[in-house]
């Protein structure tokens, strides 16, 4: 019995766990993209001193350890300062269902996870470094060959923008040279993959979201169930079937077979061809005798796979004819199971991909029969799915289904055999799973946006970066007659293309990623993976305008900074 509490405490934790592994290396990445574009920059400010250097003799090695040493001492420096405060926010830690019974609250640090932390984010970003060093480092000639402009430029000056314009467009794409280089593909590739982990993160949410609020995705496959005590009395399981407000209705039974030497809890349908089945993840719901639907877990446990046979038996020879001798049946299909279950003489119940389902006619007529009561009253099933119709509102729907579950009880009332019996309406009942995914809440939504603030902050870096090292490219636009109004134009044309580019090919991507991301989880905890398209589309557009509004704001700042330069004491420099 301890094992199986503790089969379920784990079942009721993983899935939590996991997704907030996803989200947490979600955002390490971002952290990690966000990281090595500040190192880009850095590294490349030094061009003009690399090439000095390599001038007066220094070997290729010298001058890329020359831009490296310093930039890992500030990486390993910056390291340190992250794993201080993240110990010093280890109090608001953990979350989720957990917290309550953490036995020690508090600053607490793992340190062999903050060292794995240490040496993968020290190790990144600093290889990432190191191949930036040896890349900017001149190795083959002294002789700068001249960049070459961006064809897009010269399509937009051809189409007839402005000249602030086209600069921007030039500013966003080309890098310049020496002190002035920006290193806009880095720049270009961080905004792309932010807004492709924004996006990602928001489908992901977008799809647990989806698998919250449709029980089907999680094994309930229709509206309400009938569930008594005892069992469902026949009579009442065929005025179910006609009513009116009734699309489709079938009666289960619970049984815990042995299957392939496992105790496997099952649902055992009264007819060979079902009505209402679980959801199928793969494969096909039971049509013949001889066939039997498993939970993924269960499959996964049994070592079975889908067209393989496994061998279902219950009780022993000496219980005879309460006895099922070890039957071969065929694996036609994977489900999702729902969780509900016998708990007064079944230890455990079905439950996502946990379980069995099958015909109960698979069982031989010698046990059949021995599970007939002379009362038949007593020979329905335990309990009873229902599909309402699609017209059917949801008042209406539960109304009805409470006047069919009261005429049972009138039947059961009426039965000196079944005296203290009762028929209950059941709603959707929650697998543990789905009640911890309710305690992540606002999660995806945070995370996304603290990308996005962190996407925003680079991009601003990048523009003011940029707007310091061209100084005497913009003292230049001003002393040919460009205005305040006009540079700071130039500097919302450079953010916008860059926005631009990024939500072009970061959305497609992002929800590719957070779609593939969300099948992969859904798969892991045998729920129906099924990512949704029309809430996302809301979310892309919303993201789409969202980015280009924060990419012109976050360009105001720098657009004041190069109204303001200071032309006469550029140029004067120069």
């Amino acid at each position: 019995m301890t094992s199986s509490v503790e089969s379920k405490v784990q079942r009721a934790i993983k899935p939590e766990a996991i997704a907030l592994l996803i989200f947490g290396v979600i955002a390490a990445v971002a952290a990690l993209l966000i990281g090595l574009q500040a190192v880009s920059r850095q590294l490349h400010a030094r061009d003009d001193e690399l090439h000095v250097l390599r001038a007066l003799g220094a070997s290729p090695l010298s001058v890329t350890l020359d831009g490296f040493i310093g930039v890992f001492i500030a990486i390993v420096l910056g390291t340190v300062a992250a794993i201080g405060v993240a110990i010093a926010l280890s109090p608001l830690a953990p979350i989720g269902p957990v917290r309550p019974i953490d036995p020690s609250p508090g600053v607490n640090v793992d340190w062999t996870v903050v060292g794995l932390g240490f040496l993968v984010l020290v190790g990144t970003l600093g290889v990432g470094a190191l191949g930036v060093a040896h890349r900017a480092a001149p190795h083959r000639d002294l002789v700068r060959q001249p960049p070459q402009p961006s064809k897009l430029v010269g399509l937009a000056a051809s189409s007839g923008l402005s000249i602030a314009g086209v600069v921007g467009i030039h500013f966003a794409l080309d890098r310049g040279r020496g002190r002035t280089a920006v290193p806009v593909r880095s720049v270009l590739l961080g905004s792309i993959l932010a807004v492709a982990l924004v996006t990602s993160t928001l489908t992901f949410g977008s799809g647990l979201h989806t698998l919250i609020t449709h029980p089907r995705l999680y094994g309930w496959n229709w509206n309400y169930a009938l569930d008594s005590t005892s069992d469902v009395p026949p009579q009442s399981v065929s005025q179910i079937a006609r009513d009116p407000a009734v699309a489709a209705s079938t009666g289960v039974s619970f049984i815990e077979l042995r299957i392939d030497g496992v105790n496997v809890p099952a649902l055992a349908d009264s007819e060979v061809r079902p009505t209402l089945s679980p959801p199928i993840l793969s494969g096909r719901t039971i049509e013949h005798k001889g066939e039997i639907v498993l939970g993924a877990a269960t499959l996964a446990q049994l070592h079975a796979h889908l067209g393989g046979t496994v061998s279902i038996s219950y009780g022993t020879k000496s219980g005879f004819p309460a006895y099922i001798p070890p039957t071969r049946l065929r694996v036609v299909g994977v489900g999702t199971l729902p969780a509900v279950g016998y708990p007064s003489f079944i230890q455990d119940h079905p439950s996502m991909g946990t379980g069995a389902f099958l015909s109960k006619l698979n069982a031989p007529a010698s046990f059949l029969k021995a599970n007939e009561q002379a009362d038949p009253v007593e020979n329905g099933p335990n309990i009873v799915f229902v599909r309402l119709k699609p017209t059917v509102s949801a008042r209406s729907g539960l109304a009805d289904v409470r006047h069919l579950a009261a005429a049972a009880n009138q039947v059961l009332a009426h039965d000196p055999n079944e005296l203290g019996s009762d028929v209950s309406v059941l709603g959707v009942q929650h697998p543990a799973e789905i009640v911890n995914y309710r305690s992540i809440g606002a999660t995806p939504v945070l995370l996304a946006g603290g990308l996005a603030l962190g996407a925003v902050f680079a991009l601003g870096l990048a523009l003011v970066a940029s707007v310091r090292r061209r100084r005497r490219d913009l003292a230049l636009l001003k002393s040919l007659g460009f205005t305040k109004k006009g540079l700071a134009f130039t500097v919302a044309c450079q953010a916008s293309v860059i926005a631009c580019m990024a939500i072009a090919v970061g959305l497609p991507l992002g929800i590719a990623l957070g779609r593939e991301l969300w099948t992969l989880f859904a798969e892991s905890i045998n729920a129906v993976p099924e990512p949704t398209v029309p809430a996302l589309s809301v979310a892309v557009a919303v993201a789409g305008i969202g980015a280009l509004a924060f990419a012109n704001v976050v360009a105001a700042i720098p657009g004041r900074l190069a109204a303001r330069t200071p032309t006469a004491v550029v140029l004067r420099v120069e």
